[in-house]
């Protein structure tokens, strides 16, 4: 239930107390993927609520842009969360020189289209992350450790 998208934009903005225009600039600079209907109207999840929760506290609260908050998404290590193959990985330009979150990408590394990212374990994990930026941090020395 957590990940079923059952809030209209409009819901969602009510419950966040922000403008529906607000929700539409971040899907448009890529933080947040609403699920998308037939008809193409956007619903978010509790997952998503949440999510938009995290990202507006450190608009809000802790004084970072939008730019800043993709540059903390893209620090993500996307390939252990997947945990991708050594060989992938070095291929991959989440893991080698992007600015951006992996989801973001024309054709992201793992194959799947930004449709399929709003359901993966990356993407799913951005709350936490963004909750505890020393996570990130951590990730990082988690995977350097085992690479050696």
């Amino acid at each position: 239930m957590f990940h079923e998208p059952v809030y209209t934009i409009g819901h969602a903005a009510k419950k966040l107390g922000v403008a529906v225009p607000t929700l539409r600039m971040y899907e448009h600079a890529g933080l947040i993927i609403p699920h998308r209907t037939p008809s193409n109207r956007r619903l978010y999840s509790r997952h998503d609520i949440e999510y938009l929760e995290v990202i507006l506290d450190l608009i809000r609260n802790q004084g970072l842009n939008i730019e800043a908050i993709k540059r903390m998404l893209a620090l993500i290590p996307c390939w252990r969360i997947i945990d991708c193959p050594k060989e992938t990985r070095e291929k991959c330009p989440a893991y080698t020189d992007s600015n951006v979150p992996c989801w973001l990408m024309h054709k992201n590394p793992c194959g799947k289209y930004k449709e399929e990212c709003s359901s993966c374990d990356v993407y799913l994990s951005c709350p936490k992350m963004l909750r505890d930026p020393k996570q990130i941090v951590r990730s990082w020395g988690e995977t350097d450790k085992s690479n050696n």
